[in-house]
């Protein structure tokens, strides 16, 4: 943040919603296990992989299916933190002129089982899917209204 803006006082406080977090990750984990049990129930071990190639393929997509399930976990750290002046969005202060009009968007994709939630202003989008009340904590600061 620069030294010569003022951010003024904290009207609000956003946090991550820990709840929702784990709840994708716990839907994702039991995705990936039955994923995993058909295939392992289709196809028995009979041994190691046929060549390393073969090998290094299974791991690279187990390793791309553990990041796939865990990646909600990132975004525990996740707040806004509403001022006078301005939004903290994580460790970013973004002045009121510079994001300009806010609005806040549901977005539900065609292959995704939940809606992302994105704040958009001018300046660019942001992802507050796993940020709790973030519109609400957002109108209660500026509006004074829930």
């Amino acid at each position: 943040m620069p030294e010569n803006v003022s951010m003024g006082r904290q009207l609000a406080h956003a946090y991550a919603n820990r709840g929702k977090i784990l709840f994708h990750t716990a839907i994702r984990f039991v995705l990936a296990g039955v994923v995993v049990l058909a295939g392992i129930r289709g196809n028995p071990l009979k041994g190691g992989p046929v060549n390393f190639l073969a090998g290094l393929l299974a791991a690279c997509i187990a390793l791309a299916a553990l990041a796939w399930v865990f990646f909600p976990l990132i975004h525990c750290r996740d707040c806004l933190d509403f001022y006078e002046t301005g939004i903290t969005i994580g460790k970013r202060f973004w002045t009121l002129e510079t994001l300009g009009n806010i609005s806040f968007m549901d977005v539900r994709s065609n292959f995704s089982m939940f809606e992302r939630t994105y704040m958009c202003t001018e300046a660019r989008r942001f992802n507050v899917t796993y940020i709790k009340d973030a519109k609400k904590n957002y109108n209660r600061a500026y509006f004074n209204e829930i």
